[in-house]
């Protein structure tokens, strides 16, 4: 039993180093993008560790995650197009003034969500929002005088509770396909945990917003003759048009890559009418869009995007592959597999490690794509003799793998939403409040079913 004890704790170093690396490179020596030295660093140990292992695994690892993520990245260099090009033409200050019309500060929060969660349910896409809606959206939450961490976390629950239960969504198809569930099936089984889930975090958001928001004083506004200005400005509508163009070409199933590029060319459409493309249109998309209304508000939300903003992002994904390669193909994920199977007796014990290995993996591969096959195929064979319905396995997947994702910061969903949204994945995370609400419920409502199969 030692024997058995020393060798999990010995395949659990990298987390182990992993945690200590983070906290020595975030409160020893404090450096500004703490994740990428931290996930280095932790790779470089683990290697040592089993440096006697064939290098062969380890590239093919490498190799193998690398392809996993490469789409992502390329999504990102789109997303910092994208922002940089609808700041240059003037459709992201026209959401922001329709926003700001809209949306009541009194329920700020919960609209948030809400308004985030009916857009990556049409759309399909998680991604796709936050990087479009959800940009814009923190526009109105600085104007309004909200904390950037709060409304962040609003949208993000909002975006993933969509994103979970849309039939266009690609990890909703993936986790039904690998589990053999009818797609409508697979999302009727989840409805039963994620509108309890989500309903509580829009309550949660709804108190929030009482204690954050003065109806009195006002006293969140910065500014309020800024506010005010903004109302009185005439709204161009027809600068809606590459924002309907995005989300309207998940209907036909277009590449979120594709989406993007036809936003980022119907946006500058706007600036070549209006005579005021020049070629400084290039350096924004390049290098960020500078802006200069004079507001400070304005040009805080209204600054940014472009290809350089999205740099740092991509550099700590390629550390975290780095990382997950090292764990993958030095044998640590294995033997952590293989104790997780010997662990898992019944039912529940397989529906928890199933979330629990997509955790896993979200944490250690960077790719919540990995963190849904990996484990359905590792679980496939113990749920058949157990006779557990194949929607449980694709609930599970989903409660863990989806869900998780954007919670940890070198994932490539967490790197994505902090780039877009402009919030570290460390503030906006005690905010996320239905992936954390859901996680629990989740694991707190198989842990009562165990408990009470027993007792019967």
């Amino acid at each position: 039993m030692d024997g058995e004890k020393k060798n999990i704790l010995f395949s659990l170093t990298p987390i182990f180093y992993l945690i200590l690396s983070i906290l020595l490179f975030r409160f020893v020596f404090v450096i500004p993008y703490p994740h990428p030295f931290a996930l280095c660093l932790a790779g470089i140990l683990s290697y040592l560790q089993r440096y006697h292992r064939n290098l062969k695994f380890l590239k093919s690892a490498f190799r193998k995650n690398l392809q996993s993520v490469f789409p992502a990245m390329e999504i990102l260099f789109f997303v910092g197009i994208l922002i940089a090009a609808w700041a240059y033409s003037g459709v992201l200050f026209t959401m922001m003034q329709i926003g700001t019309k809209i949306i009541k500060p009194e329920f700020f929060l919960p609209s948030l969500a809400l308004v985030s969660a009916i857009a990556a349910m049409v759309s399909g896409s998680s991604w796709t929002t936050a990087g479009t809606l959800g940009v814009a959206l923190m526009g109105v939450s600085q104007v309004l005088g909200f904390a950037d961490m709060m409304s962040a976390g609003a949208i993000v629950s909002g975006c993933y509770f969509g994103d979970k239960l849309s039939p266009l969504s690609d990890t909703t198809n993936l986790a039904s396909s690998l589990t053999h569930v009818p797609i409508w099936i697979h999302i009727r089984h989840m409805l039963k945990t994620t509108f309890i889930s989500f309903g509580l975090a829009v309550f949660c958001f709804y108190i929030l917003n009482i204690f954050v928001w003065d109806p009195i004083g006002n006293g969140l506004l910065p500014n309020e003759n800024q506010l005010s200005l903004l109302l009185q400005k005439k709204v161009v509508v027809w600068k809606l048009i590459p924002v309907f163009i995005v989300f309207s070409s998940s209907f036909f199933h277009l590449p979120v890559r594709i989406s993007f590029f036809l936003g980022i060319v119907s946006a500058l459409v706007f600036p070549f009418l209006e005579n005021s493309l020049s070629f400084g249109v290039w350096h924004s998309l390049a290098f960020g869009y500078q802006s200069q209304t004079g507001v400070e508000t304005w040009d805080k939300f209204l600054s940014g995007g472009g290809i350089s903003s999205i740099l740092p992002t991509e550099f700590l994904i390629v550390t975290a592959v780095w990382f997950g390669a090292v764990v993958e193909g030095f044998g640590y994920l294995n033997e952590i597999l293989l104790r997780i199977k010997i662990w898992a007796k019944d039912k529940f014990d397989i529906l928890l490690s199933t979330m629990g290995t997509s955790f896993l993996l979200n944490l250690v591969t960077a790719d919540q794509y990995l963190s849904l096959v990996i484990p359905a195929r590792a679980f496939r064979t113990l749920a058949e003799e157990k006779s557990i319905p194949e929607k449980d396995i694709s609930r599970a997947l989903e409660d863990s793998g989806t869900i998780t994702s954007p919670l940890i910061p070198w994932n490539s969903c967490g790197a994505f939403m902090a780039s877009s949204l402009g919030v570290s994945v460390i503030s906006f995370l005690p905010f996320a409040f239905f992936n954390l609400i859901h996680v629990s419920f989740t694991i707190s409502l198989l842990y009562y079913q165990k408990i009470k199969t027993k007792s019967s």
